[in-house]
């Protein structure tokens, strides 16, 4: 979605959607893993280095967030000065996730590995084949996804910032969300919070570097200056979770805690007026 929107010069659109994107993961949907599974268990036990890592990282992507602000409004994209700290800050990123990459699979592979080892329901090269065809109709309707947000933004009333905040996070990654939430409850920790938090890792240092660079060889203005609001919320989202996973145990409080928060934060969006550009 991020990309198309992005081909189609819907720079807020792409914005709102990757930064809505962390949003839902990092509080509603791990919210919904320590509340769910704090229902079935009195505490569960997680990776701590894993969450370690994540948040730090996570940290990391908000700094480079921060850094274009100075330089301009966050409309005003054509700003060389911005672009080039976005382009320079998104390599960076790109960088970092590729250490991660080296981290979690190579260097570090054996604090990831599960205490279980299931046996796989379907052939490598089948999967494989089924999330290339998958991908492929996503695409496809992303595509008319994109063309019809001005037309459901004009008809209901609600803000582009609200649709690519909350509405398009929710519903495109409703069925990871249930997973997520499905493998905490039977008290699968790990794997949710690969689910949730590796996700706003992925999206963070992967996705949103990546729009950058794609906008850069496109000769689209793609850049990293979001507005004040968001990048204060997600900044504070971050300490929040930080502190929520520093004790490598959850409970159900804390996910109570989380999923406040993301409706708290969902609140502010409703009435957040910005200039659409």
């Amino acid at each position: 979605v991020a990309i198309q929107a992005l081909l189609a010069g819907e720079i807020r659109i792409v914005q709102a959607s990757m930064i809505g994107s962390i949003f839902s993961n990092l509080l509603l949907v791990l919210g919904g893993c320590f509340f769910v599974g704090g229902l079935h268990y009195k505490e569960q036990a997680f990776n701590s280095t894993a969450a370690t890592a994540n948040m730090s990282l996570l940290a990391l992507s908000s700094m480079a967030l921060v850094l274009p602000t100075p330089f301009g409004e966050y409309y005003d994209i054509e700003e060389h000065e911005v672009l080039a700290v976005s382009r320079f800050a998104a390599v960076f990123l790109m960088f970092m996730y590729l250490q991660l990459l080296i981290f979690q699979l190579k260097t570090h592979g054996h604090l990831f590995e599960g205490e279980d080892e299931a046996e796989p329901e379907m052939h490598f090269s089948s999967a494989i084949f089924g999330l290339t065809a998958t991908t492929a109709v996503i695409a496809i309707l992303s595509e008319y996804l994109v063309g019809s947000i001005d037309g459901f933004c004009t008809e209901s009333g609600i803000s582009r910032t609200f649709v690519g905040l909350i509405i398009l996070p929710v519903v495109g990654n409703a069925v990871e969300h249930i997973t997520a939430v499905s493998v905490a409850a039977k008290d699968k920790m790990d794997l949710a919070m690969g689910v949730a938090v590796g996700s706003c890792t992925q999206i963070s240092l992967f996705v949103m570097p990546l729009t950058v660079i794609i906008g850069w060889c496109a000769g689209i203005d793609m850049t990293l200056n979001f507005p004040h609001f968001e990048i204060f919320l997600f900044i504070l989202s971050v300490i929040i979770v930080s502190i929520c996973v520093s004790n490598p145990m959850s409970n159900w409080l804390e996910g109570s805690l989380l999923m406040t928060t993301y409706l708290m934060i969902a609140t502010g969006f409703w009435f957040e007026r910005v200039v659409d550009f």
